[in-house]
């Protein structure tokens, strides 16, 4: 979802710091339906083949998948822009025992590789996520759009985000990732409903002009370089954004609905943008207690790494 992983510890540290605003701990009735983010990238490698299976097999009601287009114009599931330092290895060479780390920092755009060069010299998942220690370790090669389609076939019910990672600096222009996803998903004629976000309105916009379908606005965008925590307080502490200005923000991208940071949710605000008309969602809260408020509030989508943990899933 985010363009940076959301720290546990300073989530928590953030919510502490705004419980007066709201951090999901007021009752209110509601049925959202329970999301996998990055398909469930708290039990298995984020946006992987395992994740995506697993996520299938336990009858997760919804998955969402992160989007970037290869040089070749192909659609591939991946979190960030760029191959992950953190997460992805060079394939080993015929003379090494151990596959080798890229280094530290860098950021090799997907856009500069075909879909043939990721799969002959990349694998991701394979080493240890220390936000999620928990998960399974899966080396493997990208998985693609296409692949996922395919998955999905035989799991109608299943409701699929789409979150596109389209960024002016690293990758192709949202024109080229609507004309791509939109011609793939709707040539796979699959009964499942799906709905696209996006930090840009400008994204969100472009696959609108494609067609009809239901698009939400990420909210706050949290920049690669600087501090989640710091960035959700500083956009709370403002208080320049109110349920006003999240309908406001909703509606100037064009979009359907707003899908806030679960740090700065506050529940009123959140209330008055589902009377406004507008589609409701949190990310990404992921403890027991997180989940078991989150799943009270009048919310319309509940992103979480661990669906299995959600009392409304």
């Amino acid at each position: 979802m985010t363009t940076t992983r959301w720290n546990r510890r300073g989530g928590a540290l953030a919510c502490a710091l705004l419980l007066a605003t709201g951090c999901g701990l007021v009752d209110a009735p509601g049925t959202p339906r329970v999301v996998a983010h990055r398909a469930g990238s708290g039990n298995y490698p984020e946006n992987s083949r395992s994740a995506v299976t697993a996520a299938l097999h336990e009858g997760y009601p919804a998955i969402e998948v992160d989007l970037v287009l290869t040089q070749d114009r192909i659609p591939i599931l991946s979190h960030d822009a760029w191959i992950d330092a953190d997460l992805c290895t060079f394939t080993k060479g015929s003379e090494e025992f151990e596959p080798r780390r890229l280094p530290e920092d860098s950021r090799l755009p997907i856009k500069d590789f075909t879909l043939a060069e990721l799969w002959r010299d990349y694998r991701c998942g394979g080493l240890g996520d220390a936000e999620k220690p928990e998960a399974v370790k899966v080396a493997d090669r990208y998985f693609t759009f296409e692949e996922l389609l395919s998955a999905l076939k035989g799991y109608p019910d299943v409701v699929v985000q789409l979150d596109i990672k389209e960024d002016p600096r690293y990758t192709e222009s949202p024109e080229v990732f609507a004309e791509e996803i939109l011609g793939r998903w709707n040539a796979a004629a699959l009964p499942n409903r799906f709905f696209v976000t996006s930090t840009r309105g400008e994204l969100l916009k472009a696959f609108q002009a494609h067609q009809e379908l239901e698009a939400l606005l990420i909210w706050p965008t949290f920049s690669a370089d600087e501090s989640n925590v710091l960035t959700a307080v500083r956009n709370e502490l403002k208080r320049t954004v109110g349920a006003q200005e999240l309908i406001q923000l909703a509606r100037d991208a064009g979009a359907d609905g707003i899908a806030v940071a679960y740090p700065v949710a506050d529940r009123a605000a959140m209330e008055a943008v589902r009377r406004a008309g507008l589609k409701t969602a949190v990310w990404t809260a992921n403890t027991e207690a997180q989940l078991a408020s989150f799943c009270r509030w009048p919310l319309d989508y509940l992103i979480t790494d661990y669906v299995e943990r959600a009392p409304c899933r």
